[in-house]
């Protein structure tokens, strides 16, 4: 195989592989499951496994082999390995889809390398006894991890620091300014359980208050309010145009480990809600209700 397409088919089919796990392992841990990501992997991985097989000739792999060692392989590395990294910050997930990673790169390997295949009864017994330990590491890390955050809902000490800040600011907020005194101030969390605390509360017609939006998860997160038809055209928006967010001033983007303050005031009274229009996550449950009270006439 002459150096240049070597290099090519080895570029293509790396790169398909990073796009593979890179996909998979945001889907995971992000909620951002990129379709077009692993596509363009798949896509870059077969475009390099037939240069390469075509410039092997009599020796070239079958394609059994190419999908099952490149593909699968890809899918295994991106458990693996995304689970590692986010074990600190989300172990009960992790504590699963690390061993999946594993015995999906097991599997790979074995029939993706028909020519040398391994004795199946040692592989077996490495599976067993490989698993056996893979397994056992992941379950006392997530004893040890989830003994450490003070809250069922928490990620590590940053998100607990969040809260800590965002209740100052609150505190803060509320005895400022003289003027400021009718305004009330709600703290409204937001994490990658992709839930609003609190998910329903209430408030009067005509209220002045200050939204304190504290993002604790490890994604962005974002709060937009409206009533049903409003937040279900939205949604409808965004899956039209996920790229594009239709915001104005009923709405705030937070980033991880940020909060932002929204001021706002419900001019009607009934049932509003509040949505999170992040890629996937109104789809996973992340709404809430907010029930307001008409205004009391003297």
């Amino acid at each position: 195989m002459y150096f240049p397409i070597r290099h090519l088919t080895t570029l293509g089919k790396y790169a398909g592989i990073s796009f593979i796990a890179g996909a998979v392992n945001h889907g995971m841990f992000s909620e951002r499951r990129s379709l077009v990501t692993a596509g363009l992997g798949v896509l870059f991985f077969l475009i390099g496994a037939y240069v390469e097989n075509r410039s092997r000739g009599s020796e070239a792999e079958s394609w059994g082999d190419v999908l099952g060692f490149g593909i699968l392989s890809s899918i295994g590395l991106g458990f693996f390995t995304g689970g590692l990294q986010h074990f600190p910050d989300s172990p009960q997930r992790s504590v699963w889809v690390v061993p999946l990673g594993f015995f999906l790169t097991l599997t790979s390997l074995y029939f993706g390398n028909a020519s040398e295949r391994a004795n199946a009864k040692s592989v077996l017994l490495y599976a067993l006894g490989g698993g056996v330990v893979v397994v056992a590491a992941c379950v006392a890390a997530l004893g040890l991890l989830s003994g450490m955050p003070p809250h069922p809902h928490e990620h590590g000490n940053e998100s607990g620091d969040v809260h800590h800040q965002a209740q100052e600011e609150a505190s803060a907020l509320a005895s400022g300014k003289p003027n400021d005194v009718a305004v009330r101030t709600v703290v409204i969390d937001m994490d990658d359980s992709l839930r609003f605390a609190p998910a329903h509360w209430e408030a009067a017609e005509g209220e002045e208050l200050r939204l304190l939006v504290v993002n604790s998860g490890k994604v962005r997160h974002e709060l937009v309010i409206g009533d049903e038809k409003a937040l279900t055209e939205h949604a409808r928006l965004m899956r039209e145009s996920p790229h594009g967010h239709h915001h104005s001033d009923n709405a705030v983007s937070v980033e991880p480990g940020q909060a932002q303050v929204l001021r706002w005031s419900f001019k009607t009274p009934g049932i509003w809600g509040m949505a999170c229009f992040e890629p996937g996550h109104f789809e996973a449950g992340m709404a809430g209700q907010i029930v307001v009270a008409p205004k009391h006439i003297h």
